[in-house]
């Protein structure tokens, strides 16, 4: 009777943890304006084994072209050639030469066509121009407006194959993949600034340091077997606590 019921408990925290998920997600999609007949029909599609899963191409070439000037931007802000005598990234011009966009786009090894890369350095708020009409990298971090729901799928997407592979891992004994979350249930708010710029300072450092450790892995002819991708993702976060007391049950 004990096993049954601790089944049962296990069964109905799944259930509601579901139910947690999709609700998050679906005032995700809300907030940003997906329509609710696009996410019933897509449920319903999901549900219809008759029905062909609908394509997801395009997603999946902006959010390449996207990562891509992850890469772009990394590399600009640290191959010598690209830099200043103070370390910062250089102004790039539309003209071939050294120092251009064409020639970052080149050595930073990607396949996003270089014309394309101008025109979401345009969209960007990490890139500025100058008088002369030469870029100007403001962060490292690409930023792109109106891509939420695109990275939210990607992050989302990649998490949960995370928790995956940690899960069939435990079983077979092999390498965990990082999965590691720090919290604490009661803090002031108002008092939390300097913890949070010290966590993006030291955040950023060492994704920095990744980024170059992984990049100099990168190969440059890939082969056709044993050839994967890999990466890295941080952030943190808050919110408020409501008023109401909390039961917790275990």
């Amino acid at each position: 009777m004990t096993a049954n019921r601790e089944i049962a408990a296990d069964q109905l925290v799944n259930r509601q943890g579901a139910q947690v998920l999709l609700s998050a997600i679906l005032a995700f999609l809300r907030r940003n304006r997906i329509p609710d007949d696009l996410i019933t029909d897509f449920i319903r599609t999901q549900f219809n084994q008759r029905k062909k899963k609908g394509s997801v191409r395009r997603y999946r070439n902006q959010v390449s072209n996207y990562e891509e000037m992850g890469i772009i931007m990394s590399t600009w802000h640290s191959l010598p050639r690209f830099l200043d005598e103070s370390g910062r990234p250089r102004p790039l011009s539309l003209k071939r030469g050294r120092s251009s966009v064409a020639s970052l786009v080149r050595y930073s090894r990607v396949r996003i066509p270089w014309d394309l890369a101008v025109d979401l350095m345009r969209r960007s708020p990490s890139v500025a121009t100058d008088k002369l009409g030469n870029f100007m990298a403001l962060k490292r971090a690409f930023v792109l407006p109106g891509f939420e729901i695109p990275r939210a799928a990607l992050v989302i997407e990649r998490y949960l194959d995370t928790l995956g592979r940690n899960s069939s891992t435990r079983r077979n004994k092999t390498l965990l993949l990082l999965e590691k979350n720090c919290w604490v249930p009661e803090v002031d708010l108002t008092t939390i600034a300097p913890v949070l710029r010290d966590i993006k300072d030291r955040g950023s450092a060492l994704i920095h340091s990744i980024d170059g450790e992984i990049e100099r892995r990168r190969l440059r002819r890939p082969k056709n077997k044993g050839v994967g991708e890999m990466g890295l993702l941080i952030f943190s976060w808050t919110r408020p606590r409501n008023a109401r007391s909390r039961t917790r049950q275990m």
